[in-house]
């Protein structure tokens, strides 16, 4: 029946997909997030040495993993407060509006100075696909970096007007591997799962989510480690994929 429905909807995964970090700029990237929220706390009246908010940055990280494990998500005002709440318990009521978006902009923003790397390919595929008249979406899982400022990241590498729909777990509230993010992403392009293809890295969330979903999965793997069970194709290098398309359909 795959190769008897014509695909619509392509969608791709967005961390080490389109555009790939490293350890180095993640590892830039937190220390720089940590830094930021103890300076607008300092700001704001709050003084915490170092090692007293990288404690509850720990802690915080491990409730976020318990909601994560779950296949949940949570908004980033409600993962700003988790990690106040690490810190302090009642600092969070403490804050003033002002104070509050402050250290939210600190904890939320760090991929923009370090930021990933567009992956090979993407952007030629991407630009392709939409004169080729296909439905392009995102389905991303977005850790301590929300969808808002993932779309920052997209817009500078020129290719966020070519996506109609967007879905992050920070505001879907669902994580991959769930079948209710593919799910909502499907409703929102009007697209049946036979018709859609999905595009990433991973694979429990993007292979196994996809599939599990009714859609088909591309297994991304760039550099070249074995494909995951179920894949529909494996793909090394994204300026592939609108090829590949072509075949599957």
């Amino acid at each position: 029946m795959a190769g008897t429905v014509t695909i619509r909807l392509v969608t791709f995964d967005f961390w080490q997909t389109l555009l790939a970090d490293t350890r180095e700029s993640t590892a830039a990237a937190h220390a720089l997030r940590l830094d930021g929220v103890r300076a607008a706390l300092a700001g704001a009246g709050h003084d915490y040495d170092a090692a007293a908010v990288q404690a509850a940055d720990a802690r915080a990280l491990a409730a976020l993993q318990g909601v994560w494990n779950a296949q949940r998500d949570v908004s980033p005002a409600d993962q700003v407060r988790i990690f106040l709440e690490a810190l302090a318990p009642a600092l969070p009521a403490m804050l003033s509006a002002t104070a509050r978006e402050a250290v939210e902009a600190a904890y939320a923003t760090p991929a923009l100075t370090h930021s990933p790397v567009v992956s090979p390919g993407a952007v030629e595929a991407v630009r392709r696909l939409a004169t080729e008249g296909f439905v392009l979406g995102i389905i991303s899982n977005t850790g301590r970096t929300p969808g808002r400022v993932l779309r920052r990241l997209l817009d500078r590498a020129g290719i966020l007007g070519d996506f109609g729909v967007l879905s992050f777990s920070d505001e879907v509230g669902v994580r991959k591997p769930a079948a209710g993010i593919f799910e909502a992403t499907l409703t929102r392009a009007g697209c049946p799962p036979t018709a859609a293809v999905h595009v990433g890295d991973d694979p429990v969330s993007d292979v196994a989510g996809a599939r599990a979903a009714g859609m088909r999965a591309l297994h991304y793997l760039p550099e070249g480690r074995a494909p995951a069970d179920g894949a529909d194709a494996v793909i090394r290098h994204l300026a592939e994929v609108p090829a590949l398309l072509s075949r599957l359909a």
